[in-house]
């Protein structure tokens, strides 16, 4: 009875080696679950790095043309004035 127990090819090697895959995917999913999530976090950063400096440029614009540096002339063509692509903040 302990032969097959204990043996080569015994059912505590095939239980040991189930639970080792076992294990193996288990901790597979956690990773690749947090890489995805560090994926969206940094993709959702650079969005938010793009949109700061529109608002920068935008500030920056502004202020030129309270403090009357810029001409009239000049100030229909600039991209950081227009609102195409502009997200509200939530």
């Amino acid at each position: 009875m302990f032969e097959q127990v204990l043996g080569p090819s015994s059912l505590a090697s095939i239980v040991l080696c189930i639970l080792s895959a076992l294990l193996f995917l288990l901790v597979w999913f956690v990773v690749n679950r947090a890489s995805v999530k560090a994926n969206q976090q940094t993709q959702l950063l650079a969005e938010i790095l793009v949109q700061q400096r529109r608002q920068t440029e935008l500030m920056e614009v502004l202020v030129s043309r309270a403090q009357g540096k810029e001409s009239p002339a000049n100030s229909d063509d600039d991209s950081a004035l227009s609102l195409r692509g502009f997200i509200p903040e939530r």
